[in-house]
């Protein structure tokens, strides 16, 4: 066979394997195409994580079917109908970012299980009217294109917001560990769920309890402390801002409301005068006769505050001075951001609600408080008990034994991160009433850029559930934690590899094509 002979039978297969490559490359190129057409159309979605993060589970949607099966009806006049509402087109919202596209593939997956819930979308920049209508019903009403609104609607799901809406920001449904843009969960299940039973009627605005937002005294405004409502409100709470200076409690207060006191600067009002303003007779009675509830927060910036700190005497409680631990602190934070000591809460309530939502063992999760200042609790005698009553006080949440108090500590008295207290009296005329008095060294307890703010929202979450028995919770849906898929390499195998990588395997292929080259040469 001539040299030229085989030249063009070279150039022939040569041909016919490059025709049959960009054959079968352009066919797998179609294929993905017409899967992703598909896939786009019938909503199809593989969740290839390890755990199924993103795909919602069997007890979610045991749970969503219990709520809204609650009114069901065979002519369908008391049945429950509700919009998931996006505020940009579907595709637009989907591919906006990593974010938008998974909590969009759950909401998808959500609108399959149950036809009495439909996906829509609003473009918000075309139609700022509409949105506005709806869901921005007082000047604070603020959205993000990124929101998505859970609403009420009649059986053709047209919108009846004016019953009733959730406004859900997307980074709700991401939980984030210590690093602001540490995204560790996926919890798009449990902000859903608590979505739809708080318009199911499971809480309502006629059956909720309220938590009063005590202003009047430089507290922290309701915008800054956005985290804490967001927390009552997925918890099924009303909120509704309170200054006992000018108005009182309502008389007929529901069971379970909770006064909530957000880092006062100044002193509640005492004119002890006929018929002057007392804070604290209002506070006391609110506590104590109408099943009210307190939760109070302070931190380093806390002043001295006489009439306030009297009252909680009261419960068996004493504000102290600022806590540092360079032992037992977040690293970097200069002391400011200290670890609680689990094995410091040794009492009945604080123990359940710790092994609760903490875990135990080296599962436990961190708590962190920022510039913390001392919750003292003292011996149980010290609380004013009602009549036939009982009463005790808790370290919910305790130092180690390496922190420094600022300030003289009183002998007779824990030192605590957190107390709780619980009150139980027949006070109204043989009607039993029971009480929580809760107190958090730091304001910043359950913000969402403070580190392990949601773990310290767990505790908080369940906490509540002691305060009302109605709140919100669904006790087997949890977050669900993304797969830990580190790589480690030590020193030894990180140089290793880098030999490797650098001179022994160029080094192989040099080799191997010299050789070719040489062999073919003198063939």
């Amino acid at each position: 066979m001539t040299k030229k002979t085989m030249n063009k039978r070279n150039l022939k297969y040569g041909g016919v394997a490059a025709a049959f490559t960009a054959v079968v490359v352009a066919a797998v190129i179609l294929l993905n195409l017409v899967i992703a057409s598909l896939g786009n159309t019938f909503s199809w979605y593989a969740d290839l994580t390890g755990k199924s993060v993103y795909s919602m589970s069997e007890e979610f949607e045991k749970n969503l079917e219990g709520l809204l099966d609650v009114n069901y009806d065979a002519d369908e006049t008391n049945d429950l109908y509700f919009n998931i509402v996006l505020l940009m087109d579907e595709d637009a919202f989907k591919d906006y970012s990593t974010t938008t596209y998974y909590v969009y593939r759950s909401i998808k997956q959500v609108v399959a299980m149950n036809d009495h819930i439909e996906l829509q979308a609003i473009n918000s920049t075309q139609n700022p009217e509409l949105v506005k209508d709806r869901y921005q019903k007082t000047s604070s009403d603020n959205y993000s294109i990124t929101d998505v609104i859970i609403e009420v609607a009649d059986k053709d799901h047209n919108s009846k917001s004016d019953l009733g809406y959730k406004k859900l920001a997307i980074n709700t449904f991401y939980m984030v560990d210590s690093d602001p843009n540490e995204v560790f969960a996926y919890n798009a299940e449990a902000k859903l769920l608590s979505a739809f039973a708080q318009l199911s009627g499971k809480v309502s605005e006629e059956t909720a309890p309220i938590v009063y937002y005590l202003k009047g005294h430089g507290e922290a405004t309701i915008e800054q402390g956005a985290d804490w409502v967001a927390l009552f409100e997925d918890a099924g709470f009303s909120v509704k801002e309170i200054n006992l200076i000018y108005e009182d409690f309502p008389e007929d207060i529901t069971k379970g409301s909770i006064l909530f006191i957000n880092l006062p600067k100044t002193d509640l009002f005492v004119d002890n005068s006929e018929g002057g303003v007392n804070e604290v007779k209002k506070i006391r009675r609110f506590a104590a006769t109408q099943y009210g509830n307190v939760i109070i927060t302070l931190d380093a910036t806390t002043s001295n505050l006489p009439a306030f700190n009297n009252l909680m005497s009261e419960w068996g409680i004493g504000i102290g001075g600022i806590i540092t631990d360079k032992d037992h602190d977040v690293a970097g934070s200069g002391a400011t951001k200290i670890l609680a000591d689990y094995s410091g809460t040794k009492d009945s309530i604080s123990k359940q609600l710790i092994q609760g939502t903490m875990g135990s063992g080296s599962n436990q999760a961190p708590s962190i408080f920022t510039n913390p200042r001392a919750i003292y609790v003292y011996d149980d005698s010290k609380i004013i008990v009602p009549t036939n009553g009982r009463a005790t006080c808790e370290v919910l949440l305790a130092p180690y034994n390496t922190a420094k108090v600022e300030g003289e500590v009183p002998k007779n008295a824990e030192t605590a991160l957190a107390s709780i207290t619980l009150i139980e009296g027949d006070v109204n005329q043989g009607d039993e009433t029971t009480h929580y008095i809760m107190c958090i060294g730091s304001s910043d307890f359950v913000n969402s850029d403070y580190d392990n703010s949601n773990y310290n929202k767990m505790l908080m979450y369940y906490s509540l559930g002691l305060m009302w028995s109605g709140t919100v919770t669904f006790d087997d849906i949890k977050y669900k934690a993304f797969d830990d898929n580190t790589l480690s390499v030590t020193s030894a195998q990180t140089n290793a590899w880098t030999i490797a990588c650098v001179a022994v395997i160029p080094l192989a292929f040099i080799t191997a094509g010299t050789v070719v080259w040489i062999r073919r040469r003198h063939s």
